[in-house]
């Protein structure tokens, strides 16, 4: 059964760095939450909303300790354009997270692991995935941040086909770099995304604080030129504008 990965934990954990409303819970640690909507939900590259706009919301706990215990969770309305059996429908995807964040001078480290699945999704489609992850964000300035997000997954990856790659196995390696800059007015966001055997993308983005919502807007370009197992699929281009709250 071909496994599909759809998810964008790998950018919320790119982001997290973003200043957050934060809850405490007792010395236990701090909660951040985020509810937001955009045009489009673009993860990884890819449409996974069937180009209508989506809904989200999203919540991390970090402990109140030397190295942070961390425990995430995120709520996305996502219904991908792709076939799916009898009974096999589904209008929403939950991710789970748990690792681990420590903080040297100016660069913060991540590792961890996740869990994508689909509860309303037949369980014959086999499309919930686990996948390790890792991530390095650097504070180089009070404005400029460069990151570096790497997942493996753990899930036995996407099996397209006979026709694959010679493994047969695409879809389970994944990298993300990125670089965001303040120049006062708003924010610069640029990022490169690969996704091995499947696409890689590029991101240019701005983003912009107002009256306590954060405001989005993102050009994205696909390249699927890696994608040998199916020639049917094309390039796209996205634009994407998007607004959160966070409490």
């Amino acid at each position: 059964m071909v496994k599909i990965l759809i998810s964008s934990l790998a950018s919320i954990a790119l982001l997290s760095q973003v200043a957050n409303a934060q809850t405490k819970v007792g010395n236990a640690g701090v909660i951040t939450g985020t509810v937001g909507v955009a045009s489009q939900y673009i993860s990884k590259g890819l449409d996974s909303n069937r180009d209508k706009p989506s809904a989200s919301l999203t919540g991390e706990f970090a402990s109140n300790t030397d190295v942070q215990l961390i425990l995430g969770a995120a709520l996305f309305y996502a219904r991908p354009d792709k076939p799916v059996a009898i009974g096999g429908g589904y209008d929403y995807e939950l991710d789970y997270n748990i690792g681990l964040r420590k903080t040297f001078d100016k660069v913060t480290f991540d590792i961890g692991y996740s869990w994508f699945t689909y509860p309303q999704a037949e369980s014959t489609l086999n499309l919930d995935t686990g996948q390790f992850y890792a991530k390095a964000v650097l504070a180089a300035t009070t404005s400029t941040s460069f990151s570096i997000y790497y997942e493996q997954d753990d899930t036995d990856g996407a099996r397209p086909g006979s026709t694959a790659n010679p493994t047969g196995l695409a879809s389970d390696k994944y990298f993300e770099l990125g670089l965001s800059h303040n120049f006062g007015p708003a924010s610069l966001n640029v990022s490169y995304g690969n996704w091995s055997d499947n696409i890689s993308f590029y991101k240019l983005g701005m983003s912009k604080e107002l009256m306590g919502l954060n405001f989005t807007a993102d050009y994205i370009k696909q390249d699927r030129s890696r994608q040998t197992w199916n020639s049917n699929f094309k390039d796209e281009q996205f634009f994407v504008v998007g607004a959160s709250k966070s409490f």
